[in-house]
């Protein structure tokens, strides 16, 4: 859905919506439960022209599809959520029935899990564009490496099984859209059928984003980010006990913020050291990153798009972070942007701003100039809206 807003993900498809309705008459087609329905039919009618709500067919009977999910995840080598998407709620025959008499000229799908669907649409020459997202397969076998009870033969053989799926799947769509240049370029050597790859990384509003750093006293380094996940609750602690160590033995003073929504017990538990606060949700993040001497990424990890790091440089806050954290994002180092791999690394990239308010200021003006070159929402969601206008009327033409 794209909103609330609260996940980069959500952001990227309302703001993908904003992009293409200039071009076209959007329909939008999604599931929903018996309750949300009015309200979720009312929100989406702010940004798109026509709804179609499918009742959900899980919520019909929970028990018996979970099980029945779980049989399927455990034979396939997918998720519960392939399940759940491609089988039951966007099954072919419930998207042939909802589309059935209306007319298109691009369909475009978020994810790849209800790619049988894409036969309904290709039967009448309709074009079909997936947005990836990321490529899922690389964050499962992360995922699945993270769980210390399952064997590791299984592990491997899960992630080789969604791998194999979801690089499948890629061929039956007319075309792609990837998330960094890395994977883009990942796609075009193993898609098979040659699909028109359309690059769209993950862009702001900059107006919603304005340059607003402000260099306080005591100083203050932040991690931010969605702290439902158990990668970025790794990386909160990471700061907390290997990062900020090195920096509180030359700057005690120095304050540690956890900004993101869900934080767990672990994480809570930070603030009964005095110099730790954690926000939990915050209706407007800018207003506090804008006071950070800079935010850390120590993410691991070579895939998806770190879209809390375009939002924090835009308001003009350095980040110090592992290269891994913007693979394929073409990010440049030394520009608003420092990167390190070690934590004593990541430590004395902070410590070098906190010694000079010059250097400091400096990267905060290059992170905005940085943002502004590359993730505007005219150079990704704009640019994105127009490739897609132009790859629907030339499919028209042929």
């Amino acid at each position: 859905m794209p909103f609330p807003g609260s996940s980069g993900q959500q952001q990227r498809v309302f703001y993908k919506l904003k992009a293409l309705r200039p071009h076209f008459h959007l329909t939008f087609l999604s599931y929903v439960t018996a309750d949300q329905s009015q309200e979720v039919s009312r929100k989406l009618h702010e940004v798109v022209d026509d709804v179609l709500l499918l009742p959900s067919v899980y919520d019909k009977n929970r028990l018996w599809h979970r099980a029945h999910g779980q049989l399927y995840a455990l034979l396939s080598g997918l998720k519960f959520s392939n399940y759940r998407i491609g089988g039951l709620e966007f099954s072919p025959s419930r998207v042939a029935e909802a589309t059935r008499n209306l007319s298109y000229d691009l369909v475009l799908y978020e994810y790849w899990h209800s790619v049988d669907s894409v036969g309904v649409f290709r039967a009448r020459n309709i074009p079909c564009v997936l947005d990836t997202h990321n490529i899922l397969w690389q964050s499962y076998a992360r995922q699945l490496a993270a769980q210390p009870n399952i064997p590791t033969f299984w592990k491997r053989r899960a992630a080789a099984l969604y791998k194999r799926h979801e690089e499948k799947a890629w061929d039956a769509f007319d075309g792609l859209i990837a998330i960094n240049a890395a994977e883009r370029d990942y796609m075009r050597q193993t898609a098979s059928e040659a699909p028109r790859i359309f690059y769209t990384p993950m862009g702001t509003d900059l107006e919603f984003w304005p340059y607003s750093w402000r260099l306080g006293a005591p100083p203050r380094f932040a991690y931010y980010g969605g702290l439902g996940s158990v990668h970025n609750q790794a990386d909160a602690l990471r700061c907390y006990h290997q990062i900020m160590p090195h920096i509180w033995s030359e700057r005690p003073e120095t304050e540690f913020w956890v900004v993101g929504s869900n934080p767990p017990p672990s994480i809570q538990a930070l603030v009964e050291d005095k110099r730790v606060t954690v926000t939990g949700f915050v209706e407007r993040p800018q207003d506090i990153l804008s006071t950070m001497t800079a935010v850390l990424c120590p993410w691991s990890g070579t895939y998806g798009f770190r879209s809390r790091i375009v939002e924090v440089m835009a308001l003009g806050v350095p980040v110090i972070a592992t290269p891994e954290a913007v693979y394929g994002m073409e990010m440049e180092d030394g520009q608003g942007i420092l990167f390190a791999d070690t934590n004593t690394q990541l430590a004395q990239h902070g410590l070098s701003l906190l010694r000079d308010d010059g250097l400091a200021h400096q990267q905060s003006v290059l992170a905005r100039q940085q943002i502004e070159a590359k993730y505007s929402f005219a150079s990704t969601y704009g640019q994105l809206a127009q490739d897609l206008y132009d790859f629907a009327c030339r499919s028209t033409k042929n």
